[in-house]
C-alpha cells in the first residue's frame, strides 16, 4: 500500500508518455517535411530570380547589338564614322562594357592590314574610343572568329578574361561576347560586331543579393549555400571563389533532367542539394548549391524545441498527478500502517482516526466536483452541437451561393456546344470556371486555388469576379491574366495562388488565343495543347505572362480540367492518371455533355467508396464551323443566349 500512489502515477505516465511519443513522431515528420518543402521553394525562387536577371542582361545585349547592325552596314564605306556607332552603343546600354568591330585583314588599305575600332567604359563610367589592332592583330585566326565568319551567323563567345592592356580595373574582368557578322555592300561578311557583357558585374550583383537574402539564415555556417553558373562542360563560369572561374569544373556526378529542377549530389565533399535552371542560348546552367545540413537545420531546431516543451509538460504532469494521487490516497496509507502493526501482533496499536472534516468532506467534495464537471461538460456539449449545426447550415448556404456564381446557361448556338461541372471536396471549394460570348467570341477560363475549404472559396470568388470584369473590356487573354495577377496581389492579404487558363475563341474562324498560368494543359481531341510554363496567378508581382495561339479544326473538342480529375485516388492510393483521362475521351465521343457524364462515371468507378480529396472541375467546348450566310432566328452575335 505504501507505493500505491507511485505505481498509479507511473501507470498514468506510461499512457501519457506513449501518447506523447506518437504525437512527437507525427509532429517530427510533419515539421521536417514542411521545412524541407519551405527551403526548396525558397531556394528555387533564388535560382529563378538569378536566372531572370541573367536572361535579361543577355537579352539586352542581344537586342542592342542586333539593332545597330543596319546602321553600321550603312556606313561601312566610312571607317571613321564607325567610332561614333560604337561609342553610342556603349553609352546607351549599361550592360555593354565595351564594343568593337573586328575587320578581315586589309579591308581598308589606307588603315593598314588590321583595323579594330573599339569603344570601352572605364572605372569612372567614361566611354572612350580607340584602335586596338595592335593588341588583337591575330584575332582572325581564333576558332570563334573563323566559325562566325564561315557560318555567317551570330552567337555568344565562351567566357574569357579581358586583356590586361585594355582595362583600367585592378584585375581583368570576366567577359562574354555576343558577335554578329557585318556585311559590305555586296552582302559578304567583312567584320564581326562584338559587344562585351561583364560577368564580373553580374557575379558581384548575385553575391550581394544572395548575401542579403541569407544574412540571418546562414550565420556562422561552415558550408554556406552559394550561387554559381557552369557551362555545357561543367566548367565554372561564375563562382563565389574567383580563382575557380574558368579553371575548375563541378566536382559532382550530376544528371540534370529537364530545363529546371532539383538534384542531390556531393559537391566538394559536402552532401548537397542543387537547384538549377538552364540558359539555353548560351548553354549555361544557373545553380544554387545548398548543403543538406543547412536545409534540415531549421527543421531539427524546431523539432528540438517542440521535444523540450513536451518533456517539460510531461514533467509537470508527473508532479501534478503525483501530488494529487498522494493526497487522495493518504487515508489508505494510514489504514495500511495500522494493518501492518496488527499483523505483527501489536494489538494495542492505535486505530487510524477518521477525520470527518478532512477525508469525508474531501470525498464528498470530490464527487460533487465530478458531478459539477459532468454537468458543465453536458452543457458545453449541447452548446458545441448547436454551434456545429449552425456552422453546417451556414456552409450549406455558402455552397449554394458559390455554385450559383458558376455559369449554367449554355449558349444556344449552331457553332458551339459547351458543358461544365464542378464538384468541391468540401462544402465549398477553390475550383472555378466561367464562359460567355461577346462580339462573336467565346471567352472562357478554368482555375484551381491552392488549398480547399473557406479560404480557397473566398479567393475563388475574387478570381471569378475579376475575370468577368476584365473580360468585358479586354480581348487578349494575356492582358486579362496579367491584370488579374496585379489585382489579386494588390488587393489580397492571403498568400494563396491560383493556377489559371484563359482563352478567347473566335467562333467565325476557330482561331484560339490563350494564356496559361501554371494550369494543366487542356486536351484538344484527346491530345495535349502546348502551353508555356508561366507562374500561377498571385505567385509573383510583375510577372510577364506569355500569349499563345492556335487554330481549331471544325468539330474540335477542347477538354479543360483541374488536378482533382487525374489525381483522384482509389483505396490503394493509385491515381486516376492522365492516361485514363485520354482513354475516356477516345471512347466517349466529342459531344461535351456525354463526355463529362462518361468521365464522371469513370472516376466514380475508379475511386469507389474512397473519400474525394480534391475539388474536381471539367469544362468541355466543341466548335463547329457554320456557313457565313447562315442566319438562325434568335441568334445575335455577342449576346449570351
Amino acid at each position: 500500500m505504501k507505493s500505491i500512489s507511485k505505481r498509479l502515477t507511473l501507470r498514468i505516465m506510461m499512457v501519457v508518455l506513449a501518447m506523447m511519443a506518437v504525437i512527437a513522431g507525427v509532429v517530427y515528420l510533419t515539421v521536417s517535411e514542411y521545412m524541407d518543402d519551405e527551403a526548396e521553394m525558397r531556394f528555387q525562387i533564388v535560382v529563378m530570380r538569378a536566372h531572370r536577371e541573367i536572361q535579361r542582361r543577355l537579352s539586352d545585349v542581344y537586342v542592342a547589338t542586333n539593332n545597330n547592325v543596319h546602321e553600321i552596314e550603312r556606313d561601312i564605306d566610312d571607317p571613321d564614322r564607325l567610332y561614333d556607332h560604337l561609342e553610342r552603343i556603349v553609352k546607351e546600354n549599361p550592360w555593354i562594357v565595351s564594343c568593337g568591330l573586328l575587320f578581315v585583314p586589309d579591308y581598308y588599305p589606307e588603315k593598314g592590314k588590321y583595323f579594330v575600332p573599339f569603344a570601352t567604359r572605364d572605372t569612372a563610367d567614361v566611354v572612350s574610343v580607340m584602335r586596338i589592332d595592335t593588341v588583337y592583330h591575330d584575332y582572325f585566326e581564333d576558332d570563334w572568329y573563323v566559325a562566325r565568319m564561315e557560318s555567317d551567323s551570330a552567337d555568344w563567345v565562351d567566357p574569357y578574361f579581358e586583356d590586361p592592356q585594355l582595362t583600367t580595373y585592378i584585375e581583368p574582368r570576366l567577359l562574354t561576347t555576343y558577335a554578329v557578322p557585318i556585311h559590305n555592300r555586296e552582302g559578304q561578311p567583312v567584320a564581326l560586331l562584338c559587344s562585351d557583357l561583364s560577368l564580373e558585374d553580374l557575379r558581384n550583383d548575385m553575391l550581394q543579393k544572395v548575401r542579403q537574402g541569407k544574412r540571418n539564415y546562414e550565420q556562422n555556417e561552415k558550408h554556406p549555400s552559394y550561387n554559381c553558373i557552369i557551362d555545357r562542360n561543367g566548367r565554372y563560369v561564375l563562382h563565389p571563389d574567383r580563382d575557380r572561374m574558368l579553371k575548375d569544373t563541378l566536382d559532382a556526378k550530376v544528371t540534370f533532367k529537364g530545363n529546371e529542377g532539383t538534384v542531390s549530389a556531393i559537391v566538394d565533399g559536402v552532401p548537397s542539394w542543387i537547384f538549377y535552371r538552364h540558359l539555353k542560348y548560351v548553354e549555361w546552367t544557373v545553380m544554387m548549391v545548398v548543403p543538406e545540413n543547412l536545409i534540415q537545420r531549421h527543421g531539427r531546431m524546431l523539432n528540438t524545441i517542440i521535444l523540450l516543451v513536451m518533456l517539460i509538460g510531461l514533467a509537470a504532469i508527473y508532479l501534478f498527478c503525483r501530488q494529487q494521487i498522494r493526497k487522495v490516497t493518504s487515508p489508505l496509507h494510514r489504514f495500511a500502517r495500522s494493518a501492518e502493526e496488527v499483523a505483527k501482533g501489536n494489538f494495542n496499536a492505535p486505530l487510524p482516526d477518521i477525520r470527518d472534516d478532512d477525508e469525508i468532506r474531501l470525498l464528498r467534495d470530490s464527487f460533487g466536483n465530478m458531478q459539477l464537471s459532468l454537468s458543465q461538460y453536458i452543457d458545453e456539449l449541447k452548446t458545441t452541437t448547436a454551434q456545429k449545426s449552425a456552422i453546417e447550415s451556414e456552409l450549406s448556404v455558402a455552397r449554394r451561393i458559390q455554385m450559383s456564381m458558376l455559369r449554367k446557361n449554355i449558349p444556344e448556338r449552331p457553332d458551339l456546344e459547351v458543358d461544365a461541372t464542378l464538384t468541391p471536396a468540401k462544402a465549398v471549394g477553390g475550383d472555378l470556371y466561367d464562359y460567355f460570348v461577346r462580339d462573336n467570341r467565346l471567352y472562357f477560363c478554368i482555375g484551381d486555388v491552392a488549398g480547399k475549404g473557406v479560404p480557397a472559396a473566398l479567393v475563388m470568388t475574387t478570381v471569378c469576379g475579376a475575370f468577368r470584369l476584365l473580360a468585358e473590356s479586354e480581348s487578349e487573354p494575356m492582358r486579362i491574366v496579367s491584370r488579374m495577377n496585379d489585382m489579386i496581389i494588390r488587393d489580397s492579404s492571403m498568400t494563396l495562388f491560383v493556377t489559371f487558363f484563359a482563352g478567347v475563341l473566335d467562333l467565325s474562324t476557330g482561331h484560339l488565343r490563350y494564356c496559361n498560368a501554371g494550369h494543366k494543359p487542356p486536351l484538344i481531341n484527346g491530345q495535349p495543347l502546348g502551353v508555356d510554363h508561366n507562374l500561377p496567378i498571385g505567385a509573383m508581382p510583375d510577372w510577364v505572362f506569355t500569349a499563345q495561339e492556335t487554330s481549331l479544326a471544325p468539330g474540335s473538342t477542347l477538354f479543360l480540367y483541374t488536378d482533382g480529375l487525374d489525381e483522384a485516388e482509389n483505396a490503394g492510393h493509385n491515381m486516376f492518371g492522365k492516361k485514363r483521362v485520354m482513354e475516356v475521351i477516345k471512347t466517349a465521343g466529342s459531344q461535351p455533355r456525354a463526355l463529362i457524364r462518361r468521365m464522371t462515371q469513370a472516376v466514380a468507378d475508379f475511386t469507389g467508396d474512397t473519400e474525394q480529396s480534391d475539388d474536381l472541375t471539367m469544362l468541355v467546348l466543341q466548335w463547329k464551323k457554320i456557313h457565313d450566310d447562315l442566319h438562325l432566328p434568335g441568334y445575335y452575335p455577342g449576346l449570351l443566349l
